[in-house]
């Protein structure tokens, strides 16, 4: 029985740790699941990654990806393709969002992570939102206690980005 627990436990591991996009030799800065989480639980099949070209910093290179395992259709690298932006909000008391953003065009990706006790959902609460201008067209959340956060966003945003206010609202209210 305990051997059967063993292997179950490393398909597992297995598993979670396959849920990215980062490359050989990339640092895990955060990967997993995004999708929607309702009453009947999470549904989702894309990976959201933020890959490191070292495992510390500074960091030359971060990489954001995202897409279905093993097809990536959105990857922007900094400083490559432009920087990554920082945001926080504090919509509530003891509670604060932070965010790294980039823009395509019209388009703003942004990777957000809610940090204090009156978070939406349990830590880590990951979500990933896009603006059409300062219009939210989507937001998905990241697949509860299996997303991989080795990083977290306030430690990401002091390391590679440009602060500035977004001007976006995080709210999901």
């Amino acid at each position: 029985m305990k051997r059967l627990f063993l292997i179950a436990a490393f398909l597992a591991s297995t598993n979670a740790s396959a849920q990215t996009h980062c490359l050989p030799g990339e640092t895990v800065l955060l990967s997993g699941r995004v999708g929607t989480l309702t009453d009947g639980g999470f549904r989702g099949e894309k990976i959201l990654s933020l890959c490191a070209d070292r495992s510390s910093p500074p960091f030359d290179q971060v990489s954001y990806r995202f897409g279905p395992q093993g097809a990536v259709e959105l990857e922007y690298t900094a400083p490559r393709d432009g920087f990554f932006f920082a945001d926080d909000q504090s919509p509530l008391p003891r509670t604060t969002t932070y965010s790294i953003y980039f823009r395509k065009d019209r388009i703003t990706y942004a990777v957000t992570e809610c940090m204090g006790g009156l978070c939406e959902h349990p830590m880590p609460s990951i979500k990933l939102m896009v603006f059409d201008g300062k219009r939210k067209i989507a937001s998905l959340d990241s697949e509860p206690d299996r997303f991989e956060v080795n990083t977290d966003l306030y430690d990401i945003k002091r390391l590679i980005v440009k602060t500035r206010k977004s001007g976006l609202n995080y709210d999901e209210n």
